[in-house]
Order: C-alpha cells, then structure tokens, then sequence
C-alpha cells in the first residue's frame, strides 16, 4: 500500500468525524422532519464520504472495507440516519461495480456528475416480460430503498426464468426518471435515511442493464480494469452484512457520548446523589457499556481486516470464514445493544422526552439492530452450528 493510499484512508476518516458537530446539531431536525436535508447530502458529496467504494476510474477513491467501517461509523456517531444513508449508498458503488459491464456503467458514472445510488433485491411486487432487447417492466415495487429522496440511479433484483422451468434473481439498475419514490417512511426510528418504497410502472429495460445474480457474485460482468482492484474481490455476502451493521458502532458511541454529558450533571432521582459519576452504580453501568463498546470494535475490526487482507492477497474466505465473519457482525451488534441498554437503564425518566436526542439516537440504534440481515441470534446460531459439523441454516452463507 502507498502512503498516498495510506493518506486518503485516514483523511476521509477524518472528513467522517469532522461532521460529528453539525450532524448532532441536526438530530431532532431530521427526525421530526423524516428527511436528511439537501444541504446536508451535498456536503456529504463534496466532501468524498459517498464515492469511499466507488473505482477511481469513475471518480471514486476505491478504498477497502476498513476505510469504509471508518466513515459510516464516523457519520452515525454524529446523525444514525446519515449514517445509514452513507453505508448503504457507498456500498451500492460497490455492488454495482463488480455486477455490471461496461456501457451500463458507463450510463452511469459516465456524466461525470457525482451520483448517488439506492436500491434493495426483494421486490414486492413484480409483473415483468422478456421482450427483444431486454425487458418490459409492467408493474413493480420495492420496499425499504434507502437513500431514495436523493438518488440518482436504482439497483433493484428481480426474478426471471432460468431456462430450466425455475426461476433465478436478476439485477437491474434504472435511472431516477423511470421510478416513482413513494412517501410511506413513517416509522419509528432512522427516520432520516429515506427508506421508501419504490414503484415502476411501464418501463422498458435495457439488456445491458440487467446481469444474473449467480453470475455477478462471481465476477462475471467485472470490467477488465477493475479485475486485479482488491475492493472487487471482496466477497459479496460479508460485504452485504458489513453494510447493514455497518452503523451500529457509531449510534451506539452517540449514545455513549450524550449519556456520559448526563451522567456528569445529572442526578439520581430519590437519593442522595446529587451527580449520576458519583454513583457506584453507574460507575459499573458506564465501565461495562464501554467495554461491550469496545469489545464490539475489536469484533467488528477483526472481520473487516480480513476481508480486506483475504482481497489484497487474492485469498478466498472458505464457507466457515465467511459464517465467522458474519457471526462477528451479528455479536458486535448485540453488544452494541447491550451496551445501550445500560445506558438507558441509568436515564432516568427525562428518557421519555420526544426532545430527548438520547431517546432519538435509541430509537436509531433499535431500528437498525432489528434488520433481518444482521439479528444477532440468526448468525451466532449458524456459527455454532458450523462449529458443531452442521450445515449453515441459511442460503446466505
């Protein structure tokens, strides 16, 4: 690795944190308005955080998954929905990358405007034929694409026949004037990261732009200059896990962060102690929160380093390695949850506040711990069963 190379991992790290500040200053902002402002996604743009994973032959930095974990945890410990929004937009550079050839990505990157992409695999709804030069999209819904508001292109899977009388995941990107973004984000917590659902209807679909699924994980579609980039070789299902819990450590040092603010002013209601620090009860709360915190760090750390020294290397995670790694992320986003639970359990009733931004930040954490993707207890128990001589309980393995 170059120290030129070194030098722009650190420096979008440190472009990361620096938004902390004005990020925080906005938490109630975006949560009562369920939107990242405009102003906000630009300064995001001009500042690189939304290119991390894009190849440097489309303007991007192309970096490696450690940089990555370094930027969103670095955004969501100033504003959880950013935070989303930077992994999952980042990470559909990514996908899109190594999944499609090159006049699609061409379509888009080739502006040379700074785009941003969102998508999700599942649709929901789905009415679409093969027809000469590609495909005829009669009606089709996707729920959960985060980043929407502001994207400029969509990535989106979709069945198809697999010539043998089953059926196969495709993937499709389309531009932003063939979708329609619906406003149905009404939820609890990460209110600010655009999760919509979104609706196409009669569209026709290139065939350049659409790849199967089984044939991008395996690098099918890669362009030639992107073949020997470490980033490319990363493996997929891993990578998809990381962007997901990608946000979980910095929420939960927010958290860390605004409860310690209280715990150093506050008292505890009904007793003598006039400041929470003086408590040895919280002395225990706060050491135990912040050593799950850490512990959840050196988990998450270990899984992104080899990633990222399997790509470097030209290595291929064994079915087991990759089942570990996954196991890490699900164990680093329970102990980021249990984390926050004792820091709520000190909070005292202000906690009930909707003005309350600790009560906000929870209500992130919590919204993005309960993805199917990353439940703690679905990825440890596919762990044991590896370990026990089992086979893995999921297709995602």
């Amino acid at each position: 690795m170059t120290q030129v190379a070194t030098d722009i991992r650190t420096e979008l790290k440190e472009r990361a944190e620096s938004f902390i500040p004005e990020l925080r200053g906005l938490n109630l902002k975006i949560d009562q308005e369920s939107a990242l402002p405009d102003e906000v996604v630009k300064k995001l743009q001009d500042a690189g955080l939304l290119k991390v994973l894009r190849p440097e032959i489309f303007g991007g930095y192309q970096t490696d998954m450690r940089t990555y974990l370094d930027v969103v945890t670095g955004i969501a410990r100033g504003n959880g929905s950013a935070g989303w929004f930077v992994a999952l937009s980042n990470i559909r550079d990514y996908m899109i990358s190594y999944a499609f050839g090159q006049q699609c990505l061409d379509d888009i990157f080739g502006t040379g405007e700074d785009v941003v992409l969102a998508g999700n695999f599942k649709p929901i709804t789905c009415k679409i034929d093969k027809v000469e030069g590609g495909y005829r999209i009669h009606e089709a819904k996707w729920p959960f694409v985060s980043g929407s508001p502001h994207a400029d292109w969509f990535y989106f899977g979709f069945p198809v026949d697999d010539g043998n009388g089953g059926m196969e995941m495709a993937i499709m990107v389309l531009p932003r004037k063939d979708v329609t973004v619906l406003d149905d984000w009404n939820v609890v917590g990460l209110r600010g990261s655009g999760s919509n659902s979104v609706e196409v209807k009669d569209v026709f679909l290139p065939e350049h732009r659409v790849s199967l699924d089984r044939l991008a994980t395996k690098g099918h579609y890669m362009i030639e200059p992107l073949r020997d980039i470490p980033l490319y070789q990363t493996p997929f299902v891993p990578s998809l896990t990381l962007s997901i819990v990608a946000s979980a450590l910095g929420i939960t040092k927010a958290a860390m962060d605004l409860h310690m603010e209280r715990v150093m002013k506050a008292g505890i209601g009904n007793t003598f102690y006039d400041k929470m620090s003086e408590a040895p009860i919280t002395h225990q709360q706060v050491a135990t929160a912040q050593l799950k915190i850490d512990s959840a760090e050196m988990h998450m750390y270990r899984a992104v380093d080899m990633l990222d020294e399997y790509s470097r290397n030209g290595k291929e995670l064994t079915q087991a390695e990759s089942i570990k790694i996954k196991a890490d992320f699900g164990y680093a986003n329970q102990l980021c949850k249990e984390a926050i639970d004792l820091m709520v359990a000190g909070a005292g009733s202000v906690f009930a506040y909707n003005r309350n931004t600790f009560q906000l930040v929870y209500r992130d954490f919590l919204s993005m711990h309960l993805h199917g993707f990353i439940t703690p207890s679905s990825l440890i128990e596919t762990y044991g069963r590896t370990i026990c001589g089992l086979e893995p309980n999921t297709y995602f393995a």
